[in-house]
């Protein structure tokens, strides 16, 4: 029994429309856009021995300038290094969803082991060592970094219940 040249047509359709999007979840799972590894502070590399005495003495290097390095505010970097959970918000012009998800964020202030910042998307350059690989596209995102260095975001709206949970889920 022969197939008709529109049912073929469809098939094959869906076939490539099927491959399409797993070929897209695959590309999307495998590039980290939903969670990423923070990058840790670099630590002062020893300095190879030279037979000459003339060598410059070793730079120290401070938190503000490790901070640097590691694409984070000293403040964050701090948080970081005392291991607790991070919490970013990343809000944008202040739509309600902005006021609604900061609201949602500021009821973590004040909880033990976790430290919450906030800040406008446009300095999301800022945190580039925590939302490297995440693929931040709009705001509001919130940025949940555990304490082995565990980053995933939430972006839109997120409501006090579901983010309570979900930074309780990382500890």
């Amino acid at each position: 029994m022969p197939i008709s040249r529109p049912l073929l047509i469809v098939l094959i359709g869906a076939v490539l429309a099927l491959v399409g999007f797993y070929a897209t979840q695959a590309s999307r799972n495998s590039t980290g856009s939903t969670s990423a590894e923070v990058a840790q502070p670099s630590e002062p590399q020893p300095r190879a021995e030279k037979a000459t005495r003339r060598e410059a003495p070793e730079k120290q290097v401070g938190r503000s300038e490790r901070a640097k390095e590691a694409g984070v505010p000293l403040a964050v970097a701090r948080a970081l290094e005392a291991r607790k959970t991070v919490v970013i918000l990343l809000r944008g012009s202040g739509s309600a969803d902005d006021r609604a998800t900061g609201r949602a964020v500021a009821g973590l202030r004040g909880q033990r082991g976790v430290a919450v910042f906030t800040d406008r998307i446009g300095r999301l350059g800022r945190y580039s060592g925590v939302v490297g690989d995440l693929g931040i596209s709009q705001a509001p995102a919130v940025v949940i970094v555990d304490r082995g260095r565990s980053a995933r975001v939430v972006e839109g709206y997120i409501d006090p219940t579901t983010l309570a949970q979900d930074v309780a889920d990382t500890r």
